[in-house]
């Protein structure tokens, strides 16, 4: 906006700015709150100031009102910049699947408005008949905020490692530097690894990748980090643009032509019309899991307790998952299995994250003695070998750490609905035959939670299973992953062959 002094409105919030630095969260509303009844903020201003109280409240886990508020600063006429719209609209579709009061709906219609912010890209232009475009081989580009030692590249790394080096070629594009030993491995095994500066703008990044003439671009990420691979995307830089995998709905964007899912999220027929892209549905699950180095060098062991202790409930997601509704299923479990505890722990909880569910969870009236809170260390996945049944999360359900638990022995109890993003728990149980752990109604996840602590002989027995099971599973076969996947690489660009680049928004139907 013209005439916007941004020196002089950082000055304004530097106060807030601080305390939020210093997690504390309440306090920095509360300033902020005088402030605004002070009236020194601009009406251009007031859109800044909502992103301050939208990310105060998200950190503690207000999540409906701080959705509200990215909602109101995006919708705010005229002053907010168009870099900042679509990054804070990305946040706020982020947000609301923490929610669960948001509805299937909702979340449709305001995914597939994403669009509207993307329709003043020009698009590169692509022609299956151009000679000087093709090539050989099938050229696959990923791109990520970052390809590092995260959940999002342990879920693709098989599809970087893998990939049959006779028919594609691998490009990666990370936008931001850094490396770790992921990296390094990575780099050696694709063709090509870009990394940007974070600095450039995305039609920048988009060129450099139309000059690579990469035929498949997949983007993990979608609205992670607040969409900026999206908005390389929109420029179409690939005749073929697909997405999945660390996103839970659909990217809404028109020139995204597939989104990759399993028969188990969206089953033949259903939630098409939540997705703005043509759903590829993999014949078992749609991402891989390969673990992190720490899972794999544990040594401790689940061991059956005697039958006159309690089980252990647990809990490993992320804090900002634990909601009311989902704290008062636990507390419906905990009061039907006598002797029983809960352990909630997460690898990213600092003291002021535990002391506000704690503070939540005092408020709704479960039983303090009964809980375990603890902050993570290296040994987390030992901790696994401690607790008898994971309870997931919902409606913002478990990946990594439902795979973690299991990988260690663990059942996991999950909930589920109709929208995908709810059902990456059944997804995985279901690969291991044990989709009877999942549950679609909130009275089901109580009943399977509590059906299973009293079976105790049951529980052994799925504790001495867990581990083989997962190994073998669709989940952790690395290679025939990789060839569902490349199998529908080449469908894809079989099409565009065929037919030419997709016209925004249209849908061929080449997968069922």
């Amino acid at each position: 906006m013209s005439g916007f002094d941004y020196i002089a409105m950082d000055e304004k919030l530097k106060p807030v700015a601080k305390l939020m630095l210093a997690n504390r969260f309440q306090l920095a509303i509360d300033r902020l709150q005088q402030l605004v009844a002070d009236g020194i903020f601009l009406p251009e201003e007031m859109w800044r100031v909502d992103q301050r109280f939208a990310d105060c409240y998200f950190n503690l886990n207000e999540v409906a009102k701080a959705a509200g508020l990215y909602w109101h600063a995006i919708t705010h006429p005229g002053s907010m910049p168009y870099k900042k719209q679509t990054e804070f609209y990305s946040n706020y579709l982020f947000i609301l699947h923490y929610d669960p009061c948001v509805s299937r709906e909702l979340l449709r219609e305001r995914h597939l408005m994403y669009d509207q912010l993307c329709m003043n890209a020009e698009l590169f232009p692509h022609d299956p008949r151009d000679p000087a475009r093709r090539h050989e081989k099938i050229r696959v580009g990923y791109i990520a905020p970052t390809f590092r030692g995260n959940i999002l590249s342990f879920f693709c790394t098989q599809l970087m490692k893998r990939y049959d080096r006779d028919r594609f070629e691998v490009y990666l594009y990370s936008m931001r530097p850094g490396e770790d030993e992921l990296t390094k491995k990575l780099t050696s095994w694709v063709t090509s690894f870009h990394t940007f500066q974070g600095t450039e703008l995305s039609h920048e990044v988009a060129q450099v990748i139309y000059d690579d003439q990469i035929d498949i671009l997949f983007d993990p990420a979608i609205h992670t980090e607040g969409g900026r691979t999206l908005q390389v995307m929109k420029y179409r830089p690939a005749p073929v643009q697909a997405c999945g995998i660390g996103f839970m709905s659909t990217s809404g964007l028109g020139v995204m032509d597939y989104f990759l899912s399993d028969v188990h999220l969206d089953p033949p027929g259903a939630h098409d019309e939540d997705f703005s892209e043509e759903l590829v549905r993999l014949p078992h699950s749609h991402f891989c899991y390969t673990p992190p180095e720490v899972v794999l060098t544990c040594k401790k062991k689940w061991h059956p307790k005697p039958a006159d202790e309690g089980v252990l409930f647990g809990s490993f997601n992320n804090f900002a998952k634990i909601n009311d509704e989902i704290l008062l299923l636990w507390d419906r479990i905990l009061a039907r299995v006598p002797n029983a505890k809960l352990l909630l722990r997460h690898s990213n909880a600092r003291k002021w994250v535990i002391r506000r569910v704690k503070d939540r969870a005092r408020a709704l009236g479960l039983p303090m003695d009964r809980l375990i809170f603890e902050e993570a260390d290296s040994l987390y996945f030992d901790r696994y070998q401690d607790v008898d049944i994971l309870l997931d999360a919902y409606p913002y359900v478990g990946g990594g750490t439902t795979c973690d638990a299991l990988l260690a022995g663990v059942p996991v109890i999950t909930r589920y609905s109709e929208r995908h993003g709810t059902r990456f728990g059944l997804s995985l149980l279901a690969n291991l035959g044990l989709e009877a752990l999942a549950a679609a109604t909130d009275d089901e996840y109580v009943e399977k939670a509590v059906a299973l602590a009293n079976d105790r002989e049951l529980l052994t027995a799925l504790h001495g299973m867990l581990t083989e099971r997962m190994q073998h599973s669709p989940i952790m076969d690395n290679e025939g992953y990789v060839r569902d996947v490349e199998a529908a690489y080449q469908r894809m660009w079989d099409d565009y062959v065929a037919h030419g680049v997709r016209q925004r928004g249209e849908k061929r139907r080449i997968f069922v």
